[in-house]
């Protein structure tokens, strides 16, 4: 817009003196000084003195601003658009502005799970904000009990939570918001029995090569045969992808452990010497309990070995025979888990309605928006 001025006399009673001749002024915007961005140059002219003209005034160079009083706002719902969600699936809420994302974060962020004794807070959650959005989920490795929290109902909330935090939701230019935000959701209640489980596993304190680590693959899967008691005829249903090599001395790959089969006509299923009845039946273990017997003998590293449970309850080092029949033992661990639903249970618990695709998609893209 076209330049305007204001003159302003510090020697008023309006002006603010300090004890050391410092003037105050504070410029009043709200209602009076539209919103907007701003550039602004001040110039003072004092009482002449008789002295040279330059001492009687001053001039600041332009300074940049913005002049911003609206307050944030949650916008539209939280995404995605379903009443349930899978647990380690990304919660977003949309704010009708971009907001003041460094870390630390300002604002409060609270998940307590109906029923159980699970209550989460910020640090506790896997957490996002960027651009009009902030995201967030449950890691599914924190020692949650997967099978306990199937179809439990959760509640939200997120901004300032109680009655002596100082933190909120605020905008880029420091506007907070009023309310906090309160929502509920659900985990959808899917049958683990027919998931799959994909994590990352890593193999410490190997020698690799990058135009090698491919061969690395049968001995990965003959580990995890080893640490889960595993049958043999079990491999297939171990698939490795993305095989890494760091530092040349860890492998690092996407591990997927496929479900127990129940197709009731004599098929395999993942099982467990462990799981043996007496009666000589097997019992079979879905792929993210399995996962979480990998993850727990991965903490297990007293003096940095792994241990694995042996059928009486004892703990042995986790290890294999080299060449020559010694011993040795092998770090790992893992991490990243992402569980994988069935087919049916997807289309039937974790689609978002035909009828409101469109709007989640607007929502998502408006989220990604910095402007």
């Amino acid at each position: 817009g076209n330049p305007t001025s204001m003159e302003l006399n510090f020697a008023s009673n309006y002006a603010e003196e300090d004890n050391y001749g410092f003037a105050l002024m504070k410029w009043k915007l709200a209602n009076v000084v539209p919103e907007g961005i701003y550039e602004i140059k001040v110039e003072t002219q004092c009482t002449e003195l008789g002295g040279p003209a330059d001492f009687d005034m001053f001039s600041t160079s332009i300074l940049s601003g913005v002049i911003d009083l609206t307050l944030p706002e949650h916008y539209g719902q939280v995404l995605p658009l379903r009443d349930t969600v899978l647990l380690g699936e990304e919660l977003v809420v949309v704010f009708t502005e971009p907001l003041c994302c460094k870390k630390p974060f300002t604002f409060d962020l609270q998940v307590i799970i109906d029923g159980t004794d699970y209550e989460f807070d910020r640090e506790e959650l896997q957490v996002v904000c960027e651009g009009r959005k902030i995201g967030f989920q449950i890691d599914p490795t924190i020692g949650v009990d997967v099978e306990g929290i199937m179809g439990k109902s959760f509640s939200i909330e997120v901004g300032k939570i109680g009655a002596d935090s100082k933190s909120n939701i605020f905008d880029v230019n420091g506007n907070a918001m009023e309310d906090n935000i309160k929502l509920n959701k659900a985990f959808a209640g899917i049958n683990l029995d027919e998931a799959s489980s994909s994590f990352t596993f890593t193999l410490e304190n190997v020698v690799c090569s990058v135009d090698e680590v491919g061969t690395f693959t049968d001995e990965i899967k003959s580990k995890i045969m080893l640490l889960l008691g595993l049958e043999t005829s079990d491999t297939n249903r171990i698939v490795l992808t993305s095989l890494q090599c760091e530092n040349g001395n860890t492998v690092i790959t996407t591990t997927t452990l496929l479900p127990p089969s129940t197709d009731g006509g004599g098929g395999r299923s993942l099982r467990t010497a462990s799981l043996l009845s007496s009666t000589g039946g097997i019992d079979t273990q879905h792929s993210i309990s399995l996962f979480k017997k990998l993850h727990d003998l991965s903490q297990e590293k007293p003096r940095g070995e792994n241990l694995l449970s042996t059928l009486e309850g004892r703990r042995v080092f986790a290890e294999e025979k080299d060449s020559n029949n010694n011993r040795i033992g092998f770090l790992f661990h893992v991490s990243d888990l992402k569980i994988i639903p069935s087919v049916s249970d997807t289309k039937a618990m974790l689609t978002t309605e035909s009828d409101k695709l469109d709007e989640e998609e607007e929502l998502y893209q408006f989220a990604s928006s910095r402007k």
